[in-house]
């Protein structure tokens, strides 16, 4: 007999319920299987109250066959018991032996291994093995709309609910959007969650317009979630208050509270604590008339910490003794380890130094004995801070190291973490990594500041892409110095109950904040300096690698020069100075006939000035360069001394933190191109950023520029307009060095899903897509008529996640534009540019030829016309 799903028993997909100040789903493993029917949830929709016989759907099995498939039918039954009975590890055991089974028989249904696949990726939800649980919903998925299009040869994936099997497939959908919010995929669970909003079927019982219903405002609340998460408020705000005016028509008191309470998160990121702090109050009722002391107690603290906001330590208290009252009736690890952290943060906040490191270690204590790491770093970037507030510098670097440590173990929890850091404190992430460096510096350890500056960089193209998949080493394995391990282990030692003063009397912690009473700190290895050393010694020419750090206070410039020693130098500017004097330089580089020398001589003054010497002592002609927030807006070429423009002295060339081992030569064959351009004016194709559509025409230079291209290199081809496609670009490339796009791009700082390659046929290729590209042989990828996003909000991260994702293709490195250059101007400064190549000088010489070739001309001597091109990559 074939399962049958009734509404009723449709288990919902858990919805984002934020923990404590995370933005995080509520724990999976409050997706019970007791509301998943022992009736698979696999049956078509058209029949919710009968049963649809095995001969209707399943290829004929022999006489001798049956018996199997009985059997496999027999387990199907106990696998959905054991996920009833919220025994997931048994239950994906189960379903995992049904598959075995299923795959020596090959004449078994696919509804039957679709259901087997449900099963066990739902399982593997509820143990949280979430990569675990993605292929096999994939899986499932597949299976399902396959079945779909052979009833439906018109049906369209993104209408699940106009589906025969409408019931499994919005199940899947809604599951797998929760699989992906986990895992840090905002973005695709987004889509996930859309598919599986339905609107109530007025015709149908009243039982199952409840079900539709409440249906419709778990979904609604999860994209709701992600909308916040991606920091779309006003978009965020319209969906969780269309979830909370129909959720009025429900009687599940859990799903009203998580809807107020993630409206009062919404409010409380945006800093309407007032409105907050309601939605918080009402949340707590909603959790405590349900009997759900859990998520009443994550409510109660996010209602304290909102307190602590508005510096009402009084009512903070209280909100967190209720908390701490319900963990008499009902303990949670975790949640006592956020209250304690909280409640530490009071403390800290009335400067009760004791009692906040009393609360921190009993937190950083019960944490360790879970395997939520999150509150691990919050603890540990909490007991950072202590340490600050006591004057004792390289202790807070000490937990702050551990805290980033443990970050980049986790990195597909980054953006979530971010959230985090967000909400609770006026500081992301990154933050954390830049304040780490500055300590650093500030006591005078530059080498150890450069590690921190690479994964600083690392994390926040992580954060722009909200990638969590990549498996590259970070470093992170070696970040304690010698006394730093020590002090380690003893912490970890250490009774729950040790005094902050104990602990600062400890020698190992003494050691570390005075190193007189043990000599010197021994210096360590450290992978970054050591790579960009061994980087140095195989450049063409004299190199040195400049990398800035922007503070509040003052500008931070780490310089390794050539024979690899690390200097640091310091210009007090403000931060703000540093933005305005950028912005007001780029909006000059931008207009051809506005002077943009003073603002670039003044950059210079600050970022080149201090270091000139050393780079005169060392003939340094050649820089690689890690800008920092905003300085990723203007090209280093663009700087001017008073006499000359940087680009007429040095080439340069920019660097992610992932290409740093990937800078000696790669490639010795013949200089060999394959070229698309989009040239025909008379078409336009409307590219659909958002909500909004903009229109582009072919460009009227890039016949041009491509011609003159293949001439300065004759082993060239070129695809244009319709021709000019994706598919044909990546077939076509072969062994070719170079991969050179004459169109259309735009990289823009909000998602990067939004910034976009525009092919002559209109198809589009966006920035998380690029690094799904193949081009192991591929020297460099010229994006000739692209350009960035000038909003300093997302402090160039749309460059810094350019260079990474051309990297990830194979690809050595990217010429790619800071603003849109005259076709005109741009053909001139690439045939220059080839010229230069094909005489057999390196892409950063190259470079430098052709802008200097520019500077010197009496037509294109305004650095608006050559300035915007930035080498990002190998420069060999």
């Amino acid at each position: 007999m074939f399962r049958v799903l009734t509404a009723a028993a449709f288990a919902l997909p858990t919805f984002a319920l934020p923990l404590v100040a995370l933005g995080t789903p509520v724990s999976a493993a409050s997706i019970s299987a007791a509301s998943i029917s022992k009736r698979a949830i696999g049956a078509p929709s058209r029949d919710l109250t009968g049963h649809l016989s095995v001969e209707s759907t399943a290829i004929h099995l022999n006489q001798s066959e049956g018996s199997s498939e009985d059997e496999i039918s027999q387990l199907l039954d106990v696998a959905y018991d054991q996920e009833a009975a919220d025994d997931f590890e048994t239950a994906a055991a189960t379903y995992r032996q049904v598959l075995t089974q299923i795959e020596a028989q090959a004449l078994i249904s696919p509804e039957t291994q679709g259901e087997a696949l449900r099963g066990l990726g739902s399982s593997y939800v509820g143990l949280q093995a979430f990569d675990k649980a993605l292929p096999e919903l994939e899986a499932a998925l597949s299976i399902f709309e396959a079945l779909s299009v052979e009833n439906d040869p018109s049906y369209d994936p993104d209408r699940p609910a106009e589906s025969d099997y409408a019931n499994i497939l919005l199940y899947l959908n809604g599951t797998l959007g929760l699989v992906h919010d986990s895992l840090g995929n905002f973005a695709t669970a987004l889509g996930y969650y859309q598919r599986a909003v339905i609107d109530s079927d007025l015709s149908a019982s009243s039982e199952e317009q409840l079900y539709q219903l409440t249906r419709q405002v778990y979904q609604l609340h999860n994209i709701g979630g992600i909308e916040t998460r991606l920091g779309q408020y006003t978009e965020a705000e319209e969906t969780l208050k269309q979830a909370l005016a129909l959720s009025t028509q429900i009687e599940d008191l859990d799903l009203k509270g998580s809807v107020v309470f993630s409206l009062g998160w919404l409010l409380d990121l945006q800093k309407e604590y007032d409105q907050a702090i309601s939605n918080y109050q009402v949340a707590v009722e909603l959790f405590h008339r349900d009997n759900n002391n859990l998520r009443e107690i994550r409510a109660l603290n996010n209602l304290g910490v909102a307190y602590l906001k508005q510096q009402n330590p009084t009512a903070a208290k209280e909100a967190f003794d209720k908390g701490f009252d319900l963990l008499a009736m009902q303990d949670d690890p975790i949640e006592r380890a956020y209250l304690l952290d909280s409640l530490g943060s009071l403390f800290q906040d009335s400067e009760d130094f004791e009692q906040a490191w009393a609360q921190y270690f009993q937190a950083l204590r019960l944490s360790q004995t879970t395997d939520d790491k999150p509150i691990q770093i919050d603890v540990l970037l909490n007991l950072g801070g202590l340490m600050e507030s006591q004057d004792q510098p390289d202790l807070a670097i000490f937990f702050y190291k551990q805290a980033i440590a443990k970050i980049e173990t986790i990195r597909q929890d980054l953006q979530k973490l971010s959230d985090e850091m967000q909400q609770r404190y006026a500081l992301t992430i990154e933050d954390y990594y830049r304040r780490t460096a500055d300590l650093l510096l500030q006591q005078g350890r530059e080498a150890e500041a450069v590690q921190i500056l690479e994964l600083l960089k690392l994390q926040e193209i992580k954060a722009y892409l909200r990638d969590g998949q990549s498996e590259e080493s970070t470093g992170a394995e070696r970040f304690n110095t010698p006394s730093e391990d020590d002090l380690l282990r003893v912490l970890n030692e250490l009774p729950a109950e040790t005094s902050l003063a104990e602990f600062m009397a400890h020698s190992a912690a003494r050691a570390l904040s005075d190193p007189s009473e043990t000599g010197e700190n021994i210096p360590f290895d450290l992978e970054a300096v050591n790579g960009l050393q061994s980087v140095l010694n195989d450049q063409p020419v004299k190199t040195a690698v400049l990398y800035p750090l922007i503070l509040d206070d003052r500008l931070e410039i780490l310089l390794i020069t050539p024979d690899g020693v690390v200097e640091s130098f310091s210009t007090d500017v403000s931060k703000t100075d540093i933005s305005n004097t950028v912005g007001e330089l780029q909006k000059k580089l931008k207009s051809k006939p506005i002077d943009s020398k003073p603002p670039a001589q003044t950059l210079y003054d600050w970022l080149i000035r201090p270091i000139d010497e050393t780079l005169a002592l060392h003939e340094v002609e050649n820089i690689i360069y890690l800008p920092d927030g905003v300085l990723r807006y203007v090209p280093l070429a663009a700087l001017h001394n008073g006499e000359q423009w940087l680009a007429a002295k040095y080439q340069s060339h920019n660097i992610t933190a992932t290409t740093v081992d990937d800078l000696a030569e790669r490639n010795s064959s013949g200089l060999s191109v394959v070229a698309g351009a989009f040239t025909d004016n008379k078409i336009t194709h409307e590219v659909q950023i958002g909500s909004q559509s903009f229109p582009f025409s072919g460009l009227n230079g890039a016949q041009q520029e491509v011609d003159n291209l293949q001439e300065a290199v004759p082993d060239s081809m070129a695809l244009f307009n319709n021709e000019f496609t994706s598919e044909a670009i990546l077939e076509a490339v072969g062994d070719h060095r170079i991969v050179h796009l004459a169109t259309h791009a735009k990289f823009v700082s909000g998602q990067p899903e939004e910034s976009f390659v525009l092919f002559g046929d209109g198809g589009t290729v966006n920035m998380r897509d690029i690094q799904s590209w193949t081009l192991p042989t591929v020297d460099l990828v010229v994006l000739s008529a692209c350009e960035t996003g000038s909003s300093f909000e997302g402090e160039g991260k749309e460059i810094l996640g350019l260079g990474y994702q051309i990297h990830q293709t194979g690809a050595a490195s990217a010429i790619a534009s800071l603003w849109a250059v005259d076709d005109t101007s741009t053909a001139a400064l690439m045939t220059q540019f080839y010229r230069a190549l094909s005489n057999g000088q390196s892409k950063a010489q190259a470079l430098q030829t052709a802008q200097t070739a520019m500077i010197n001309s009496d037509s294109y001597n305004n650095p608006h016309a050559w300035a915007a091109f930035i080498l990002i990559g190998n420069g060999r």
